[in-house]
C-alpha cells in the first residue's frame, strides 16, 4: 500500500521498551464509554522472538478495508486523509479485519462494529503518552498544500543527494513563479542558470545572477524599481555562506540596517564546496577543509563558527529563522511567513550538508540534517521584530557527537576535541533559549 501524503502517525516498529502499554491505554481512555472502551493501537509483545512494538491503522492511500466494504461504510476523507467508518452503515461482516494488511482496524464486539484509528482528530493522545520517543505525528499535509508546481527540471549537474537542490525546489514549490530569484557563483548558480548561455536555464523562472559581494544591494535595486512602477514582486536571495557570511557580508549588512524588503536565504554548508571545499567562516570549530587540513602543524578550523543568523536578528530586521531540510513543515512554515511580511527585510540560515565537503553517504542528507537539529548543533528558530522563539526542541537531545559521526570531516577529532565542541553547543543553544525566555 501506498503512504499519502498527508498528516500520519508513524511507528518505530521493533524498539518498545519491554511491557510498555502506554499507547493503549492512553487510547482507551481517550474512546471512553460512547466509543466503546477498545484501543485501536495495540502494543505487541513477543519474548520469544525478542519484538516489541505497537500496530495501528497507517491510513493506507488506497484502502483495502473500503474497497472490500460491501455497503460503503468505509471511506478515506479527501480533506484530511484518515480512513473513517461510518458506524450507521457498518454491519458487523469483518471484511475489512480480514484484507487489512496491517492488522489495522478492528471488530469491537462490544459495539458489534467495526473500529479504527481516526487520528484523534489531528492530536493523537498516543503520541502524548509515549515517552520513548517510538510514536510520531508527521505533519505531511501542511507541506503538501502549499506546493505549487516544480520550477526546476529534471536533473541537476550538482553531486549526488545534493541537499541544495533539493532545498531550492522546496523554496520555488512554496514560494511560486511570481518571484525573481537571485543567485550568486556557486552551486546555487549552476541549478538556477544552467552552464553556458540563459537559453539553457535550469529554472522555469525568473532568475538574476549576481556577483559574490554585491547581492543584497543588487535585490534592493530591483525591489525599488518594481516598487516605484506599483509592483509588488517578491525578490528571493538563494545564496551560498561564502557569499554571505564573507565577501557579502558588508552588503547584506547594509541591506538589513535599512530594511529593505527582500528574502535572503543563506544555503550554508559551512564551506566553499563548489570551488574545492575550502574553508569559510560558517566552517565550524575543528572542521576540515583543504585550507584548515589535518596533521602535524593543524587540526582543522581553529576558530569557531560565525553565527550569522544571530547577526541578523540583531540587526532588528523584520523576521530571521533558521531550518533545514531534515524539517520541512517547519521550513515550508517560514517560507510562508517571509513571504507575508512587506515591511522589512527576511534572512533564513539553512543549514546544507554537502555530502563531497562534509564527507557522508548522498543517501544519509536527511538524516545528517535532522542529527544537527536533534544535537542542537543547529538548533530551530526564529526572531519577528526582535522577539526569539524556538520552533522545534528536542525531547531528549542527543549529544552532539552522534551528529559529528555522521561525517568524515571530523573523523580526526579526540575525546578532548568532542568535549570542546560539546560545551561549544551547549552554550550556543542555551544563548538562544534564554533569548527566547526573554522574549
Amino acid at each position: 500500500m501506498l503512504k499519502s501524503f498527508y498528516d500520519h502517525l508513524k511507528i518505530e516498529y521493533g524498539v518498545c521498551p519491554p511491557d510498555c502499554s502506554a499507547c493503549e491505554q492512553a487510547c482507551v481512555e481517550r474512546r471512553g464509554n460512547d466509543l466503546g472502551k477498545v484501543g485501536v493501537i495495540k502494543s505487541i509483545h513477543t519474548e520469544k522472538a525478542h519484538f516489541h512494538g505497537a500496530a495501528t491503522c497507517i491510513q493506507c492511500s488506497q484502502p483495502a478495508c473500503a474497497e472490500v466494504c460491501p455497503t460503503g461504510a468505509i471511506h478515506k476523507s479527501k480533506t484530511s486523509g484518515i480512513v473513517q467508518i461510518n458506524k450507521e452503515k457498518c454491519i458487523a461482516c469483518g471484511l475489512c479485519t480480514l484484507v487489512c494488511p496491517y492488522g489495522g482496524i478492528y471488530y469491537d464486539l462490544n459495539k458489534e462494529k467495526a473500529t479504527k484509528c481516526d487520528l484523534c482528530g489531528g492530536e493523537p493522545r498516543c503520541v502524548e503518552a509515549c515517552k520513548y520517543g517510538v510514536l510520531s505525528f508527521l505533519k505531511n499535509r501542511t507541506i503538501y498544500s502549499c506546493l505549487k508546481e516544480d520550477l526546476m527540471t529534471p536533473g541537476a549537474p550538482l553531486c549526488s543527494g545534493c541537499p541544495a537542490e533539493f532545498a531550492l525546489r522546496f523554496v520555488m514549490r512554496v514560494l511560486g513563479k511570481d518571484v525573481i530569484y537571485f543567485d550568486s557563483p556557486g552551486c546555487a548558480t549552476v541549478l538556477m542558470d544552467g552552464i553556458g548561455v540563459k537559453p539553457h536555464a535550469l529554472a522555469h523562472a525568473a532568475t538574476m545572477q549576481c556577483l559574490l559581494n554585491n547581492v543584497a544591494a543588487t535585490m534592493t535595486g530591483v525591489k525599488r524599481y518594481y516598487r516605484k512602477v506599483g509592483r509588488d514582486i517578491p525578490c528571493v536571495a538563494f545564496v551560498g555562506d561564502g557569499c554571505t557570511a564573507d565577501i557579502g557580508f558588508q552588503s547584506l549588512s547594509g541591506a538589513a540596517e535599512r530594511g529593505e524588503n527582500i528574502i535572503y536565504i543563506c544555503y550554508d554548508n559551512e564551506g566553499y564546496m563548489n570551488t574545492g571545499i575550502q574553508r569559510s567562516s560558517t566552517t565550524p570549530f575543528r572542521g576540515w577543509t583543504t585550507t584548515t587540513p589535518v596533521g602535524k602543524n593543524r587540526w582543522g578550523k581553529e576558530q569557531p563558527a560565525k553565527n550569522v543568523p544571530l547577526l541578523m536578528a540583531f540587526h532588528g530586521i523584520r523576521y530571521v529563522a533558521t531550518a533545514t531540510i531534515g524539517y520541512l513543515e517547519d521550513f515550508a512554515q517560514k517560507l510562508l511567513k517571509a513571504k507575508s511580511v512587506k515591511d522589512g527585510m527576511v534572512y533564513i540560515h539553512l543549514l546544507s550538508p554537502c555530502p563531497t565537503g562534509w564527507r557522508f553517504d548522498p543517501s544519509d542528507a536527511i538524516q545528517v540534517s535532522k542529527m544537527a537539529v536533534d544535537t542542537h548543533y543547529f538548533p530551530l528558530w526564529e526572531a519577528e521584530s526582535g522577539k526569539f522563539h524556538l520552533t522545534y526542541q528536542a525531547e531528549k537531545p542527543k549529544p552532539v557527537k552522534e551528529f559529528i559521526s555522521l561525517t568524515g570531516r571530523f573523523s580526526h577529532l579526540r575525546e578532548k576535541d568532542l568535549e570542546e565542541i560539546q560545551k561549544m553547543v551547549d552554550a550556543r543553544f542555551a544563548m538562544i533559549q534564554r533569548l527566547a525566555e526573554l522574549s
